[in-house]
């Protein structure tokens, strides 16, 4: 009896030694990897940093603001607090993937069992016990080692996901503001080109193409009457008038003649931008009666999209707009994407010939993935690589318009859909892994998808008791 207890204390000891020899190996290498992805953190955070600042700054006197600027900073304890939180999150994300690197070394696991394996031969001086733990060592490395690397991914996925969601809060904050989170701007925003507005006078003005769907000073470099009015730097943006909850009611546009927005006649705030309304008439003010008539009317599905899944741009607009298709700029109207049309088949070069693809007759528009809950998920744009909506990403659909997506498998290799694999998806900046499929990152990690991070905790204790409970005899049952 007593020699079965000194045993089992003996093996107890091995193992104990074994996985922190482990444990310290992966940690020095870990440490150098978080150095390096603190400093990584740091740059990227620093460059947040810059466009906060220079989009702050007055090109009429930018030597003195440099010099005010060093006196007058004050530290943003939200935006330090998400800094804290990225940086944080990028050294977990390290260790991590360390120690998946580590497991899946398996030479390197080899020897380690191999050494230990020794030290137990020569402490006790038993070359049967050494032999029989070598193996045991082995045959758990192989049976639970595949389960607890999955669990460890599943963490990465979760570390990721928050990486993303604190990107995207810091990147609003430093580049555009997209107005009062209950009256948020709408329209595709930093696309190229421009739309013709007509003003109060008649007279017709060009503007940037994404006019009103960020706060900004819009008419301060291209109204005739600015600088110079009372309102030419106040900043506003154009809104949904049926999901703006703010004290100060918007009101019509009256720049973009008919335009609408979801169906719904587009409306414009300088409340939601913390801006003053001086522009508007008093006569021109609408009431809650007004807009509640407004909101009420039926909106046509095949022309704005399935009620789950609305297009989200604004038309229709005169003007244009330029595409990236492959590597090329291409012009395209204005409002394209914004309800649902065979955009391509005027537009597109491939469709002008005499027997174009199937993709050019299809209807598709642009949507936000996280209010589009169809089966089919949309995709993000290629068109528009590099343009947004109130901060995310373009998505397409061709299923809220009751059309067939032949054209992201034809044309779209860089669709997130379109990568088999976890390696692949990852690869693409713009998408994330389920665990099943590859998706855009905004499905799987701003829009809330779901995750069982329940089972993902209770998984990892399982784990790591099945590491110990097997050496002292005991069933893994017994948890």
């Amino acid at each position: 009896m007593t020699l079965t207890r000194v045993l089992v204390l003996l093996v107890s000891l091995v193992l104990a030694f074994c996985f922190s020899a482990e444990a310290a190996l992966t940690n020095q290498k870990v440490q150098k990897k978080a150095l390096r992805s603190q400093k990584a953190a740091s740059k990227k955070l620093g460059s947040h940093a810059k466009m906060k600042q220079s989009s702050d700054e007055s090109s009429d006197d930018e030597d003195d603001d440099d010099d005010d600027e060093d006196d007058d900073v004050k530290v943003d304890p939200e935006k330090a607090r998400l800094e804290k939180a990225l940086a944080d999150n990028l050294r977990k994300q390290e260790k991590v993937k360390g120690t998946l690197k580590h497991l899946s070394d398996t030479e390197k696991s080899d020897q380690e069992i191999q050494a230990t394996a020794r030290l137990v031969q020569n402490e006790t001086q038993s070359p049967a016990m050494a032999s029989m733990l070598s193996k045991m060592w082995r045959e758990m490395r192989m049976f639970e080692m595949p389960s607890y690397s999955q669990h460890l991914q599943a963490q990465l996925r979760e570390l990721k996901k928050e990486e993303h969601s604190v990107e995207s809060k810091l990147a609003a904050d430093s580049v555009h503001s997209y107005g009062n989170k209950n009256c948020q701007c709408v329209g595709i925003d930093e696309i190229e080109g421009n739309t013709v507005a007509t003003l109060k006078s008649g007279e017709k003005v060009n503007y940037p193409a994404d006019l009103g769907a960020r706060c900004e000073a819009w008419d301060l470099n291209e109204h005739p009457k600015c600088p110079g009015a009372s309102w030419c730097e106040q900043k506003w943006c154009y809104v949904d008038p049926c999901k703006c909850d703010i004290p100060v009611l918007p009101k019509p546009t009256t720049y973009i003649a008919g335009a609408k927005y979801q169906g719904k006649p587009v409306h414009f705030s300088y409340a939601t931008c913390s801006g003053t309304d001086s522009y508007t008439a008093e006569e021109d003010k609408k009431t809650a009666k007004d807009i509640e008539a407004t909101c009420a009317v039926d909106v046509d599905e095949a022309k704005w999209g399935a009620e789950e899944c609305r297009c989200v741009g604004i038309g229709p607009q005169p003007g244009s707009t330029k595409v990236t298709i492959k590597n090329k700029l291409v012009d395209f109207p204005a409002d394209t994407g914004a309800t649902c049309n065979k955009w391509e088949e005027d537009n597109h070069p491939d469709c002008q010939g005499t027997d174009p693809p199937d993709w050019c007759s299809q209807a598709w528009c642009y949507v936000d993935p996280c209010s589009c809950k169809l089966a089919v998920a949309p995709k993000t744009s290629s068109y528009l690589p590099d343009s947004n909506y109130q901060g995310k990403p373009v998505y397409y659909s061709y299923a809220t318009c009751g059309g067939t997506d032949a054209y992201t498998g034809a044309e779209h290799k860089k669709a997130c859909v379109n990568q088999k694999t976890s390696e692949a998806c990852n690869g693409n900046k713009k998408c994330a892994w389920t665990g099943k499929e590859c998706l855009g990152k905004e499905l799987v990690n701003v829009c809330k998808f779901e995750t069982t991070k329940s089972e993902s905790a209770a998984f990892g204790m399982k784990a790591l008791l099945a590491f110990l409970l097997p050496s002292l005899g005991l069933a893994l049952e017994a948890l």
